[in-house]
């Protein structure tokens, strides 16, 4: 009896041991054949991008882009009904000629609908941030440079992110162009709602109020008061060119610079 009952084990040990081996061998050849088809769908995108911007780095650094806003009549995507076109320096490369899109609320920059020439779906990329060492919309009327800021002496006051390089002169000025959400009607909408920065000696602060604005010049806050008083200007409702206009003017007195 003990016999019969070791050889049964024994047999039971062998058909586990081969059970498992079988299972291990087709959980290999699953993922073996996974890699293989996101491999060879990752190379398929590549090929894509390649013909379609004449560049190699393709999506490599970049995830799909899904157009979570697509029922949203006010959209996150940065001047999204103005033609314009794009450069992007990445990995210390420059790629112009390119169409782009900023989603004011992701952060993300968009090579939006890449025609894969097989059937009516397009892909849209978010290209990795960490890549990106600036890019630049060119607009008709304006042309917007971005920078990502963030984690650095020269970042102080700043949320990590994107942001336009509106003025660079002594009193640096920076917008961060971003987006709000509020529901109706069930829909998510995106409302604009820049943000401007300028640069002091103790990093950067945010364009409030008149008053809080004079603070942000130190020792030459007369200075700054005199020329928005002139121009009869309220600083949080001012416009890009309006805050250019002042910082140049301020930058081009006479005096101790902030």
């Amino acid at each position: 009896m003990k016999r019969i009952s070791f050889l049964l084990l024994f047999h039971l040990c062998v058909v586990c041991v081969c059970a498992q081996q079988e299972s291990s061998a087709i959980n290999g050849r699953m993922l073996s054949t996974y890699a293989t088809l996101e491999s060879g769908n990752r190379a398929f995108l590549d090929s894509i991008y390649t013909v379609r911007t004449g560049t190699e780095y393709a999506f490599i650094n970049g995830n799909d882009y899904y157009p979570y806003h697509y029922r949203a009549k006010h959209k996150p995507l940065l001047f999204y009904q103005k033609d314009r076109t794009a450069s992007i320096t990445v990995s210390g490369r420059k790629y112009d000629n390119l169409m782009l899109e900023y989603d004011t609320y992701t952060d993300e920059v968009v090579f939006p609908e890449l025609e894969n020439n097989f059937g009516n779906k397009t892909f849209q990329i978010a290209i990795n941030k960490d890549i990106i060492s600036s890019f630049t919309l060119y607009f008709r009327d304006d042309t917007l440079r971005f920078r990502y800021y963030g984690g650095t002496d020269d970042s102080r006051g700043l949320p990590p992110g994107f942001y336009e390089l509106a003025y660079d002169g002594p009193s640096r000025y920076l917008i961060k162009h971003r987006s709000v959400v509020h529901q109706r009607s069930g829909i998510n909408e995106y409302f604009y709602a820049p943000t401007g920065y300028v640069m002091t000696e103790n990093g950067y602060m945010k364009i409030a109020s008149n008053s809080k604005f004079f603070k942000i010049f130190g020792v030459r806050s007369l200075e700054m008061r005199k020329i928005i008083e002139r121009r009869n200007l309220k600083v949080r409702k001012a416009g890009k060119r309006d805050i250019i206009n002042v910082l140049t003017l301020f930058d081009g007195q006479t005096g101790v610079s902030h």
